[in-house]
């Protein structure tokens, strides 16, 4: 009687250790992930119009020429939106290459949006 208790106790804990690291996983860092596709941003919108889900939650790597600049958000080429989390010191015109994750497409504005954006270049 006593064996199945311990044993239930014992299963009940490793339970309760597997369920605790299942849920509090670490954090993505996407400044330090490599990238899964690297590419221009209009080739990168026509992909994405093509086979939307293939790059959902990915880290991409992408190049172009600064045309819009807001607070937190920058546009290039017209053809993706890039969100940082403090403003970027850019200027309108300049040729650089983000990496972010991707979060999809917006067919309002015909756009891709990348979140938790960094510069490389």
């Amino acid at each position: 009687m006593t064996s199945k208790r311990v044993f239930s106790i014992m299963v009940l804990i490793l339970t309760a250790i597997g369920l605790y690291y299942y849920a509090y996983k670490d954090h993505r860092d996407i400044a330090t992930e490599g990238a899964v596709y690297t590419d221009t941003a209009v080739a990168l919108n026509d992909s994405i119009v093509q086979n939307n889900e293939a790059f959902l939650n990915q880290t991409l790597a992408v190049s172009g020429v600064v045309t819009f600049v807001d607070d937190t958000t920058i546009t290039l080429d017209d053809a993706l939106v890039a969100q940082f989390e403090n403003r970027p010191a850019i200027q309108l015109n300049q040729q650089l290459t983000i990496k972010g994750r991707c979060i999809g497409y917006d067919d309002l504005f015909e756009v891709v949006v990348l979140d938790q954006s960094t510069i490389i270049d």
